[in-house]
């Protein structure tokens, strides 16, 4: 008895389940010919411009010798080099260069940061002698608070003594 009523139960509800169908086709085949139309509302979208990110190129770097700022031979090859890659890489776009001069570790904070910012303004000066404006190189002295090495070695404290050029093109 307790089969029969379980039996009869699913198939009530399987009918019940069935009955509820909704026929889509017969619905739209209904709608047109009543004569009643679906609007189709279309939302009108604006493209943005897509916001230029700026690329950013470290550029080779420029060593100095102990307490000085003066460009060697060497140094003059690699700022040349840069200037040529400077006017490849920003042909025709807005672009901005910062000059970062470095020190070692040696010396005071004062110190370091004057003969940083003379080592910036050498190389600056020298983009501009290569035909690269002045209005876009900007410099900056960190003197001996970025190094790239934190030995206290001759060899660590050279590759502190340096400036780094750094192009962002808009």
């Amino acid at each position: 008895m307790k089969n029969l009523l379980k039996v009869t139960l699913v198939i009530a509800l399987a009918a019940g389940l069935t009955a509820c169908k909704k026929n889509v086709k017969d619905d739209a085949n209904a709608d047109m010919m009543t004569g009643t139309t679906t609007e189709m509302v279309l939302q009108e979208t604006t493209v943005e411009e897509e916001e230029v990110v700026p690329t950013q190129a470290s550029l080779g770097v420029v060593h100095f010798a102990l307490d000085k700022y003066n460009l060697s031979a060497e140094a003059r090859k690699i700022v040349e080099a840069n200037a040529k890659a400077i006017k490849a890489q920003a042909a025709g776009a807005d672009y901005t260069v910062v000059v970062e001069g470095n020190c070692d570790s040696r010396g005071t904070i004062a110190y370091n940061i004057a003969l940083g910012e003379k080592r910036a303004n050498e190389v600056k000066a020298y983009y501009v002698r290569l035909g690269i404006p002045a209005a876009n190189i900007s410099t900056v002295s960190y003197g001996k608070e970025k190094p790239i090495c934190y030995e206290n070695t001759q060899s660590c404290w050279a590759k502190n003594r340096r400036a780094d050029t750094i192009l962002t093109v808009k």
